[in-house]
């Protein structure tokens, strides 16, 4: 099995790298990261492999617009994650780039892979997650397409936070093998799980201006308005943006909030060891027993049993 990327100019190999088949290893993990510098652009690679899993993370800057092609000849299902910036891609036998990926997006491949040409612009940022057929099929026991399929998604509030804790985590050795790999099953549960909304036409124009929306609320937990003071900042009405953010994200713009402030309340608490008062506070709650009836709703415990050693300044 191999995993190359090249100059698509130039045709002047990048990185290359060479794995046994079903990337089989013989220790827990196998990893490698590097760094390429030329005149026109700049590339940071780390990668993780293990037994039918390859994990990916790109960052690219450049001064201007660079292609690249990536070819790997593992037949798989792929989950391409942009974290940063805009790509745009097509099959390298093709011309244009019609398939384009932006900040909160990600778009699943499955079959084999043919080489395809990666347009970034400045700066961008992508996770690309490969599970070999053989790792997906004796897992779900369905079989994949020989044929290539590309579908793309909206980045939602659970696949957020999953992608949140792929990125950031200290496990190493054994310990970090059964991290990645519990990742790797709810990954593909969100995948199989995974229901296609009703075709419904939204101008790319409204899509925009929704998308900004709904950064809007992800920025301003505390306070991100109402719907109508939403719609204004945004430059469309309320009846569009409500419509149409439940079709592109699945949530209501509220239910959305919520999600995003339990997601949030949970890592303050967990990983920043703050108190319930201060965590009501900071995901945007006046009333902190408003807070804590909401967080027991949703993780069905109290928020303060998740650090006792914190001073909790209130019953619950």
């Amino acid at each position: 099995m191999k995993i190359k990327l090249s100059a698509y100019a130039s045709q002047h190999t990048i990185h290359e790298q060479v794995y046994k088949d079903n990337f089989q290893i013989k220790e827990d993990i196998e990893e490698m990261e590097k760094q390429i510098q030329t005149h026109n652009y700049q590339i940071k690679l780390k990668e993780k492999w293990f037994d039918g899993v390859h994990i990916s993370r790109v960052e690219i800057a450049n001064q201007g617009v660079e292609d690249f092609l990536y070819e790997s000849s593992a037949h798989h299902i792929g989950f391409l994650f942009c974290i940063d910036g805009k790509i745009s891609f097509n099959k390298s036998t093709n011309t244009g780039y019609l398939l384009n990926i932006a900040k909160n997006q990600y778009y699943v491949l499955s079959g084999r892979l043919e080489p395809l040409v990666i347009r970034a612009v400045k700066k961008a940022c992508y996770v690309y997650v490969q599970l070999t057929t053989s790792y997906f099929q004796n897992l779900t026991n369905q079989e994949l397409k020989d044929h290539q399929t590309i579908q793309q998604h909206l980045l939602t509030p659970e696949v957020g936070l999953w992608l949140n804790r792929l990125e950031s985590y200290s496990y190493q050795g054994r310990v970090e093998r059964i991290f990645l790999e519990s990742r790797m099953f709810e990954l593909i549960i969100f995948y199989l799980q995974k229901k296609e909304p009703a075709a419904v036409p939204i101008k790319e124009d409204d899509m925009m201006k929704i998308m900004f929306a709904k950064q809007l609320v992800e920025n301003n937990l505390q306070r991100p308005g109402s719907l109508i003071e939403l719609s204004r900042r945004a430059g469309i009405n309320d009846f569009k943006l409500k419509k149409g953010f439940k079709i592109l994200t699945g949530y209501t713009v509220f239910g959305y909030l919520y999600k995003l402030r339990m997601e949030k309340a949970q890592h303050l608490l967990l990983q920043e060891k703050k108190t319930v008062n201060e965590v009501a506070f900071l995901v945007g709650y006046k009333n902190a027993q408003h807070f804590i009836t909401a967080f027991k709703r949703q993780y069905g415990i109290s928020p303060g049993s998740l650090n006792k050693n914190n001073l909790i300044q209130i019953d619950e």
